[in-house]
């Protein structure tokens, strides 16, 4: 390895992974998948060649999630979420119905403990929105009406998780005996947090807080905001992603989202690199091969469980079968909350494990994810042909 703990050594490190990160992600484009796999796999070399330090890696981590979620908040605004939602319960049903089981037994069947199989179906619900989002307007499939249903079903399952990941950090620290009275703590503390910013948020004074008179200002204050909420989130035990989140949906009220929002994107942009770059370096290249035995019918039994998924929801709203299996095909790539779970899993005794295992997953998954987008037409028609 290369050490990069001298005075200007670091710099050059910094230097080299940086451009060496730009070529990967370059590389992914260039084959037009998305960037991120090809940020994850440099990550990966990058983590085998530099000797980069864990905390290094962990305020990465902390800081990509918490902006990457930031702004998933940012499209939660209260007042439109019960409008937007009524024609997606059914379908979405049908996507946790069938995605959640089948991923828990897929993974238990495969060796995993019980508490690493909910992990994982936890980890494997998600799609990735930046990964579909990106392949949707790539290919210009944006256009399309079961386009709009995917990107709500999206909008559906960030929301699911963002309840589901504080009940994750619990399962995750409690005993068996604590594991109620945890639940509990966390619940009390994660609605007397939401409690407590809609209440500022009612009285106007977090727009008061964020209207600043200097660029500079504004993002300054919308920062040290997230960062608060993050780390009373992360201290209550609902993590400071979800803390995040929470910040997100309350800023989207305010008068100054549009400019929070312009101001914040290239940070956000630059910490995302950084959050798949970190997992991957956090990996172990060795564990990552080892786990290909495992993440490979992981990929397939959960990337068919989200076509039909995506297929029953489709046909409940009326969609041609074609169209409903280009809904499921859409769904198939995993990547930011997957990651996520699997960075909360690090402290467990099979988490070192679970880690790479979850990150070989998301890279096959983005890889043929983005491919089965590409190629949807010719797919859907066949697997039309199929189906009832």
């Amino acid at each position: 390895m290369i050490d990069i703990h001298g005075a200007g050594g670091w710099l050059l490190g910094l230097a080299a992974a940086l451009g060496f990160l730009a070529m990967t992600g370059g590389l992914g484009l260039r084959l037009r998948f998305s960037t991120i796999p090809g940020y994850l796999l440099g990550g990966v070399i990058l983590g085998a060649v530099f000797d980069i330090p864990e905390i290094f890696l962990h305020i990465l981590m902390t800081l990509g999630s918490m902006l990457i979620l930031f702004f998933v908040g940012l499209e939660f605004s209260p007042r439109s979420l019960g409008n937007r939602f009524k024609g997606l319960i059914v379908p979405a049903f049908w996507d946790g119905i069938i995605n959640i089981p089948l991923a828990v037994i897929t993974a238990f069947a495969l060796g995993m403990p019980v508490v690493a199989a909910i992990c994982f179906a936890l980890a494997a619900y998600a799609s990735s929105s930046a990964i579909i989002a990106k392949g949707l307007m790539d290919y210009k499939l944006i256009v399309l009406p079961e386009a709009e249903w995917c990107l709500g079903l999206l909008v559906i399952e960030d929301l699911v998780m963002a309840l589901l990941l504080p009940l994750c950090v619990v399962i995750l620290g409690a005993g068996s005996l604590e594991l109620l009275a945890g639940i509990a703590a966390t619940l009390f503390a994660g609605l007397l947090l939401l409690g407590l910013f809609v209440a500022l948020a009612r009285m106007g004074l977090v727009s008061r807080w964020l209207n600043q008179p200097e660029k500079d200002l504004t993002l300054l204050v919308s920062l040290a905001l997230v960062c608060l909420i993050a780390g009373i989130g992360e201290s209550s035990g609902i993590s400071a992603a979800v803390g995040a989140l929470l910040v997100g949906m309350v800023v989207s009220e305010s008068d100054s989202r549009k400019k929070i929002e312009l101001l914040l994107v290239p940070h956000r942009e630059l910490l995302a690199v950084g959050f798949f770059a970190a997992i991957g370096a956090g990996a172990d290249w060795r564990l990552l091969l080892d786990n290909l035995g495992v993440a490979i019918p992981l990929v397939l039994v959960t990337g068919l469980a989200k076509v039909l998924g995506g297929y029953l929801g489709g046909r409940s709203q009326s969609i041609s079968k074609e169209a409903a299996v280009r809904l499921g095909l859409m769904l198939v790539p995993r990547g930011e909350f997957a990651l996520v779970v699997a960075a909360l899993t690090l402290g467990q005794p099979w988490g070192d494990n679970f880690y790479n295992m979850v990150v070989v997953y998301v890279i096959i998954s983005a890889l043929s994810g983005t491919l089965l987008i590409r190629y949807h037409m010719g797919i859907s028609r066949r697997l039309s042909l199929l189906l009832p």
